[in-house]
């Protein structure tokens, strides 16, 4: 993520000179974000797993 991140910055400060790595500085942002958003949906997934696993083993 911090990668990503870094990317992102990078073009987007280089992009003040060379207009079209504004569109590489978006793009790396999205990407960025899909990977946040998929992480806490794996996260989101695994907790609820846990809960019904443990709910199972007391019963």
């Amino acid at each position: 993520m911090v990668t990503t991140l870094s990317v992102a910055l990078l073009a987007g400060l280089i992009g003040f000179a060379v207009h079209v790595l504004w569109v590489v500085a978006i793009v790396a942002l999205a990407l960025g974000l899909g990977y946040v958003v998929a992480n806490a949906r794996q996260d989101r997934r695994e907790a609820i797993d846990r809960h019904q696993e443990n709910e199972e083993q007391a019963a």
